[in-house]
């Protein structure tokens, strides 16, 4: 095992690195060429070979083990972050539902799903402010740094991971919540006006004033509150940047 040590070496850090561009924000889109994608992950590997100072010395066994905990451990991190990120569609499709949007959908050819037009608006407005705000880089940045704080061969699936899970799942709600929040909000008044005004004029045709009213009101406030986008892309990025940290440090063995 010892000629072949520096080959499993390789062969972890790949896991780990390979399983992550799958499930991570961006780099796991389907539309994103995997010739490519696989490059990455082969030039990241190299990389982190090249800084490794111990070599895997176990077993077939331990190895086998090694890699399945690598693997698992690339896919928990690259999902909590695209559940984050995915904060963004959610509060799409709410106002989608809200304001009349919820009957048209598309086909989003990167996570190949249907998706609301609003949902798909805004999906791709936070994929755009995570590369602004270099959330690419800190995933990439993150994994690098991770095998000198737990090296090839060495990760710890703890049983926490679960509680990590619901502890990011409960900050991708809040985050969406808090996009869509305003515009239901609006949507709710605007609703109780048109009823209000159905009261009054009962010969006026309510529902059919207000399928456009509501939409152009849907379009009128996206567009009045775009700069709030900002601070739930930082928001987002933070959150990602601090579960990275605790989840690796909780693989620690």
């Amino acid at each position: 095992m010892t000629a072949l040590a520096p080959w499993l070496t390789f062969l972890l850090i790949l896991a780990r690195i390979m399983s992550m561009l799958v499930t991570a924000p961006l780099f796991g889109r389907r539309d994103i060429p995997q010739l490519p994608k696989l490059g990455l992950g082969m030039y990241l590997s190299l990389l982190t070979m090249t800084n490794v100072d111990t070599m895997f010395a176990g077993d077939n066994a331990a190895f086998i083990q090694a890699l399945a905990a690598e693997v698992v451990g690339g896919l928990v991190v690259g999902l909590l972050a695209s559940w984050l990120l995915s904060s963004f569609a959610m509060g799409g499709q709410l106002m989608d539902q809200q304001a009349g949007f919820g009957t048209a959908s598309v086909l989003d050819p990167g996570t190949a799903t249907t998706v609301t037009l609003i949902g798909n608006l805004l999906l791709y407005v936070g994929l755009l402010l995570f590369l602004e705000l270099n959330g690419h880089h800190l995933l990439i940045m993150g994994l690098m740094r991770s095998f000198a704080l737990v090296p090839a061969g060495n990760l710890a699936l703890p049983l926490t991971l679960t509680e990590w899970a619901v502890r990011t799942l409960t900050i991708a709600t809040v985050l969406f919540l808090r996009l869509a929040m305003p515009l239901l909000a609006v949507i709710v008044i605007t609703d109780i006006a048109l009823g209000m005004i159905g009261r009054a004029v009962p010969q006026l045709n309510v529902l059919m004033l207000g399928l456009p009213l509501k939409a152009g009101v849907a379009l009128l406030l996206l567009g009045v509150l775009s700069p709030l986008f900002v601070a739930l892309g930082q928001d987002m990025v933070m959150h990602i940047e601090n579960g990275l940290g605790l989840l690796l440090g909780g693989m620690m063995p």
